[in-house]
């Protein structure tokens, strides 16, 4: 049924995070997906809704593990010196998990514990599914890892750990419905600092935390909060 989400963070998230008024696109010339209509003024890179979506009747979230398989990878375009082995970054299944661990913790932090919407594991009535994907991500320097950085080797300094791209889609649990997709991504804009796997997972939290506050926020904006 998801197979094929774009990168998305939210449904009515462009409420939350846009660089105009959005405005969902009507009329015959408007761009539908699957009875799904374009957003404008969105400032992720896409979004689509249903426009007769009723988000203020879900309370509670079944919350899908974060998709990490067939992940798209740019390889960080560093110089030999820093990864003399000029080893591949790839995800491990260790990285993996913790990618899936850290979404979740990020979730459930924003709309739990801060928006009051329960997490739940099973479809229901007002139960909204939120099915999230990896699409890509974009390290800015060689892994920190014994293979990419050989012992002996000086410290990496980075301007943060790189970019991410995820995909949300938003369903009725209890029949599927499709009611929302999105497109975003996001990089790290720190000031010059060490890379490593602390700080490139620090700020990996930092990025999951933004797109969960952003659904966070619409969903108070559905709710009247």
């Amino acid at each position: 049924m998801l197979k094929h989400i774009l990168a998305t963070f939210g449904a009515i998230t462009l409420l939350a995070a846009c660089t105009g008024t959005p405005e969902v696109q009507t009329g015959d010339d408007a761009e539908v997906i699957d009875g799904l209509h374009k957003v404008d003024n969105s400032r992720a890179d896409m979004a689509y809704l249903k426009p007769d979506a009723d988000f203020s009747r879900f309370n509670k979230i079944l919350l899908v593990p974060l998709g990490v398989d067939n992940v798209e990878i740019k390889q960080p375009n560093t110089s030999s010196s820093i990864n003399r082995h000029n080893q591949v970054w790839e995800l491990t299944d260790e990285d993996k998990l913790k990618l899936q661990e850290l979404f979740y913790e990020a979730m459930s932090k924003q709309l739990q514990e801060k928006g009051g919407y329960a997490l739940t594991t099973e479809p229901g009535e007002g139960v909204l599914l939120v099915q999230a994907r990896l699409l890509g991500i974009a390290p800015s320097a060689p892994k920190d890892d014994f293979r990419s950085r050989p012992i002996g080797r000086g410290a990496v300094y980075t301007e943060g750990a790189g970019a991410m791209s995820v995909g949300v889609a938003f369903a009725n649990s209890q029949n599927g419905e499709i009611l929302a997709l999105m497109k975003d991504s996001r990089s790290t804009n720190n000031n010059w600092g060490r890379n490593n796997s602390v700080s490139n997972m620090s700020d990996v939290r930092q990025m999951f935390n933004g797109w969960a506050l952003g659904i966070r926020k619409g969903l108070d904006k559905a709710h009247g909060k």
